[in-house]
């Protein structure tokens, strides 16, 4: 147990600490969020979340989120699939809030083996911004992304580790399929009750393609969940 949670915070310091050359500008952040999960169906869970962001070294609203999502669990396998509708209302360097809506799809695969669990998820995501408050095309942002992570549990622990590495594509510009940014996760999950959970987590966001300098922002935050 010593040596997981030993190799688990190595591996976290090496993901979120080690900054490349091109970056020029970092920058500390917050996350909260609430998030409140049903089951409706056989196998098929709805959820409701909501999340805020604080960036400028935690002194300055940098938006909100609020999502609902269906997701649905194939009974043996391992799969998922499923989808969502975000709505994110953003600070941006005008000074100005924008509204912005995502529509995702996503396809996922889990895989446990004794205490670890290994997960990967593909998501396609399209971001349309508000056109009657911008002077934006109507062609929507369409992002490929992808997600490993890995988690350790031991038996009849309220406690998970995990870290997690998720890819962005934007795929409709001249660099399809070129890697935009990265954003790289460790985190601790706490079960309070048997349908509460508590999650503190270190996230990485690295901005690659930009017509500024390059963007790091780490966020540090706390997640509740509760599952019916």
């Amino acid at each position: 147990m010593r040596n997981a949670k030993t190799c688990l915070f190595l591996l976290s310091l090496v993901f979120l600490f080690k900054i490349s050359d091109a970056q020029s500008t970092t920058d500390l952040g917050a996350m909260l969020s609430a998030e409140y999960q049903q089951n409706v169906l056989r196998n098929t869970n709805i959820s409701v979340k909501e999340e805020l962001r604080f960036d400028n070294n935690f002194s300055q609203f940098a938006r909100s989120k609020t999502s609902l999502n269906l997701d649905y669990k194939f009974p043996r396998y391992g799969f998922r699939i499923g989808g969502g509708i975000y709505y994110i209302n953003k600070y941006t360097k005008k000074h100005i809030y924008r509204n912005r809506y995502r529509f995702v799809i996503n396809l996922s695969y889990k895989y446990d083996y004794r205490n670890w669990k290994f997960g990967y998820r593909m998501r396609f995501q399209w971001l349309f911004y508000d056109e009657a408050r911008g002077c934006y095309n109507y062609t929507p942002d369409f992002y490929w992304r992808n997600r490993l992570s890995v988690a350790y549990q031991r038996p009849n622990s309220r406690y998970e580790y995990s870290l997690s590495g998720e890819f962005y594509s934007l795929l409709n510009n001249d660099r399809r399929f070129d890697l935009e940014s990265v954003a790289l996760t460790a985190n601790v999950s706490y079960r309070l009750t048997r349908r509460q959970f508590l999650m503190f987590f270190v996230r990485d966001d690295r901005d690659i393609f930009i017509d500024d300098d390059t963007l790091r922002i780490i966020y540090f935050g706390v997640s509740w969940k509760f599952k019916q």
